[in-house]
């Protein structure tokens, strides 16, 4: 049986595969001529956060109840720094870095797509593990509070910088004040999780969060 862990983390993988193929595939209006920048960095942001987590949340579970936690932690951190370069890249490309203008847009993203898929399998590799040690209410306690932790994690990939222990969680907090300060002199827009809809499907508060259309009634 899939645990709470492990089919969060599925959702998750799914939630951002869909991120990414937005913003690979948008073509660029008149109307809104920077829309593919918009999308990258909603992307980029949405995965930084979700690998900070992991790091905060996961990592020491794993460190603490797997027989091999240190060494498979070890290559978790491996392959996460791997993928945050490869965000850089995206990034570095996007802004028109003179490095990495020989690499075309089609490249960019054939690259992050293996990285992604590799991504989910070392999650779900190490979130079935930790299932196996687990009971019901220590996961369902654990997916909740790594749910929570992205909502405040930093918004930029930081390959370079501790990714476990306490110097892990000293850089993570230095880093999310700091993205948080260039992400408001930017004027980045950080998407944050829906709360739960209202009770009242058409209510205004329900259109605001789902992005539902105001129904008009015909004259």
């Amino acid at each position: 049986m899939t645990s709470s862990l492990e089919s969060c983390l599925d959702a998750e993988h799914q939630r951002i595969r869909d991120l990414a193929r937005e913003a690979e595939s948008v073509v660029p209006t008149g109307d809104e001529p920077r829309i593919r920048y918009r999308l990258t960095d909603t992307f980029t942001s949405v995965l930084s956060r979700h690998l900070a987590a992991v790091d905060d949340v996961l990592l020491p579970e794993a460190n603490s109840w797997l027989s091999d936690g240190h060494q498979q932690v070890q290559e978790y951190v491996r392959h996460a720094r791997g993928l945050e370069e490869a965000l850089h890249r995206m990034k570095a490309h996007l802004y028109g870095d003179a490095t990495a203008a020989h690499v075309g847009w089609d490249a960019i993203w054939r690259e992050m797509g293996t990285w992604l898929d590799d991504h989910a399998r070392h999650e779900m590799e190490l979130s079935s593990a930790i299932a196996g040690r687990l009971g019901v209410q220590q996961l369902q306690h654990l997916t909740k509070k790594l749910m929570e932790m992205e909502e405040r994690e930093p918004t930029r990939p930081h390959p370079y910088s501790p990714h476990t222990g306490w110097p892990g969680r000293l850089a993570r907090r230095f880093w999310r004040v700091a993205d948080g300060f260039w992400d408001h002199a930017e004027g980045r827009l950080i998407p944050h999780r829906e709360p739960d809809p209202p009770a009242k499907p058409d209510s205004l508060m329900h259109r605001y969060f789902t992005g539902a259309p105001t129904h008009r009634t015909e004259d």
